[in-house]
C-alpha cells in the first residue's frame, strides 16, 4: 500500500464484498488497509453487498459509524458525495471482458492449442492459497503464444471455497497486468462467476464472436424500436411453425404491440398460454421464438411434470432458509442466470398447484419475483410460453379467472392441416436424405420412397410423422439396391 499513488484511489468506490466472503483470514489485514486509505486518500467510498453488512460491523465496529452507511447505494441512480456532486468511478477494471462458451470448435484460424487452463498456471494450491510465479506465468504464455486462459476450473473451485475468492481475484488481475490476452469460461460457469466476481469482467462476449462468427440477437424491448425489425422476426418464428394460421396472426400482431407497450414501462412480460394434444407443436413453438431471437442461447425450460405436487414452488423458486436445499436456489433461478435467452416455456402447466398459479400471477402482473432468501428477480422484456394438454373445457374449469385475465394469448392448438403435414413430410425426408448423402456418400432416390411418405399425412403428432419419416429413409438407405 506504501507503493500505491495516493491519487490513484482518489474518487473510487472499491467493493469490499469478497473480502467479507472470504472469512476471518484477512481480517488484521484488512484493518490496515482501510486505516491507510481512510488516512491518505481524501475522497475513496466502499461499497458492500447488503446481505454482508451486518457481519462486517461485526467484525470492524470502529471503521464507520451508522451515519457513514448509505444504504441506498446503488438502488437509485448515480452515487452522490458530501458535497451533492455526483462521482464518476475513475478506475479501470481490467480485464473487462470474460469470452463464454458451450464448446470449443475447431475453425481454420483457430485451434485448442491456442486455449490453456488455468490450472496450468498455478504451481500449486495449498490451504487458502494459490501458488504462483507470475513472470513463469507471463514466459509460459508468450511462449506458447495462448490466446485464450480458460478460468471454467477455478472459478467451480470458488464456488466451494470462498476463502480464495481474494485470491482468485488477485490472479485474474496479475496475469492481465503481464499478459494481453483474453480470458474465456465454460457457459455453465458464467452464473458462479457473476455471482462470486461481480465486478471483474465487465462484458460476456461469446467465442465464436471473437473468431469471427457474429451472433446477432433480437431484443423486441430495446430503447429506438424497429416495427419493420420485430415484423421480421415475426415472419420468421411463422414460417418455421407448421400450421396454426390463426394464431400466427394474433401473434404477430400481439408481438409487436407487446413491444411498444412494454417499451413505454405499461407492461413487463409477454405471456402465452397454448392447450392442445401432444405433438402438434406447442413445445417447438417455445424453441423456435428463442432460436430466433436469441440464437446461441438455452430456451429456459421448466416442465411441472418433474415436479412432485408438494413443494412445487420450492423447486420452482428455492426453499426458505434454513430448509434442506436452500443454499442450491430454484431451478427457475439457476437457469435464468445460466441462459440469456428472454424466453422461457413452461411445460405440463395443468399439474401446477394453487399456490404455483399464485405465484405466476403475481410475476404476469409486476413482471418482477422475489425468491425464499428475500431477492427479487426482474423478468422484464421475457416472454413465457406456458402449453398443457389440457383440454378447453378443463382449462375453463381449471385455470382461476384471475390467472386467465393475465394471458396476453390463449390458444388450443388442434390438428395441422393436411397440406401443411405434407410440407412437413417431404421437407423432413429431403433434409434428412441430404444429411446422409454429406456424412456417408449415399444418395437415397426420394422418388422411391414418395408413396411411403405420403401415406403418413393420416397422422396427427407431428413428433411422431417426423420419427416415421426417418424409419422411411433410413429403410431405403439400408437398402443395398439404392
Amino acid at each position: 500500500m506504501n507503493l500505491v499513488e495516493v491519487e490513484d484511489f482518489d474518487y473510487l468506490i472499491v467493493d469490499i464484498s469478497n473480502w467479507i466472503k472470504d472469512g476471518n483470514y484477512y481480517k488484521v489485514y484488512l484493518e490496515r488497509v482501510f486505516w491507510i486509505l481512510l488516512t491518505y486518500v481524501e475522497h475513496i467510498h466502499f461499497c458492500i453487498k447488503e446481505s454482508y453488512l451486518d457481519e462486517f460491523m461485526q467484525w470492524f465496529p470502529d471503521i464507520f459509524e451508522e451515519i457513514d452507511i448509505d444504504r441506498f447505494y446503488g438502488k437509485n441512480e448515480g452515487f452522490q458525495d458530501n458535497d451533492n456532486e455526483k462521482i464518476d468511478i475513475l478506475g479501470y477494471i481490467i480485464p473487462d471482458k470474460v469470452y463464454v462458451y458451450d464448446r470449443i470448435q475447431i475453425t481454420e484460424n483457430f485451434d485448442k492449442k491456442k486455449i490453456m487452463s488455468i490450472s496450468e498456471l498455478i504451481d500449486k494450491h495449498e490451504g487458502i492459497f494459490l501458488q504462483y510465479d507470475i513472470e513463469k506465468i507471463e514466459k509460459k504464455l508468450t511462449e506458447e503464444k495462448i490466446e485464450f486462459v480458460d478460468i471454467s476450473s477455478l472459478v467451480q473451485v470458488i464456488q466451494l471455497r470462498s476463502d480464495i475468492l481474494l485470491q482468485a481475484e488477485l490472479l485474474f488481475l496479475q496475469i492481465s497486468s503481464v499478459y494481453c490476452n483474453k480470458f474465456c469460461i465454460k457457459r455453465d460457469c458464467v452464473s458462479i462467476l457473476e455471482e462470486k466476481i461481480p465486478y471483474m469482467f465487465m462484458e460476456l462476449v461469446p467465442i465464436k464472436k471473437e473468431l469471427a462468427e457474429e451472433v446477432i440477437e433480437v431484443d423486441v424491448c430495446e430503447n429506438d424500436l424497429n416495427t419493420e425489425i420485430i415484423c421480421r422476426i415475426a415472419d420468421e418464428i411463422n414460417d418455421a411453425l407448421k400450421g396454426h394460421d390463426d394464431f400466427k396472426t394474433d401473434f404477430k400482431r400481439n408481438l409487436l404491440k407487446y413491444s411498444f407497450l412494454n417499451n413505454m414501462g405499461d407492461r413487463k412480460i409477454f405471456s402465452i398460454i397454448i392447450c392442445g394434444e401432444s405433438g402438434i407443436g406447442k413445445t417447438e413453438f417455445a424453441k423456435i421464438v428463442s432460436e430466433k431471437m436469441f440464437p446461441q442461447e438455452e430456451l429456459i425450460k421448466i416442465n411441472f411434470g418433474n415436479y412432485s405436487t408438494e413443494g412445487v414452488l420450492n423447486s420452482l423458486i428455492g426453499s426458505p432458509l434454513g430448509y434442506v436445499g436452500s443454499e442450491e436456489g430454484g431451478e427457475l433461478i439457476n437457469k435464468i442466470k445460466k441462459s440469456k435467452s428472454r424466453v422461457i416455456l413452461i411445460d405440463e402447466f395443468e399439474k401446477a398447484t394453487p399456490s404455483v398459479y399464485n405465484f405466476f400471477y403475481e410475476l404476469l402482473e409486476d413482471g418482477i419475483f422475489t425468491d425464499r432468501h428475500g431477492e427479487k428477480h426482474d423478468l422484464n422484456g421475457y416472454i413465457i410460453v406456458f402449453t398443457s394438454n389440457m383440454s378447453q373445457d378443463i382449462y375453463q374449469r381449471h385455470i382461476p379467472d384471475s390467472l386467465k385475465s393475465r394471458f396476453d394469448m390463449v390458444y388450443y392448438f388442434v390438428d395441422v392441416p393436411k397440406s401443411e403435414k405434407e410440407v412437413f413430410i417431404k421437407n423432413s425426408a429431403l433434409e434428412l436424405i441430404e444429411k446422409l448423402e454429406h456424412h456417408f456418400c449415399k444418395r437415397i432416390n426420394f422418388e422411391h420412397i414418395k408413396d411411403d411418405l405420403e401415406r403418413l399425412v393420416i397422422y396427427n403428432n407431428l413428433r411422431d410423422i417426423k420419427r416415421k419419416v426417418e424409419d422411411i429413409v433410413f429403410s431405403a438407405f439400408f437398402r443395398e439396391d439404392n
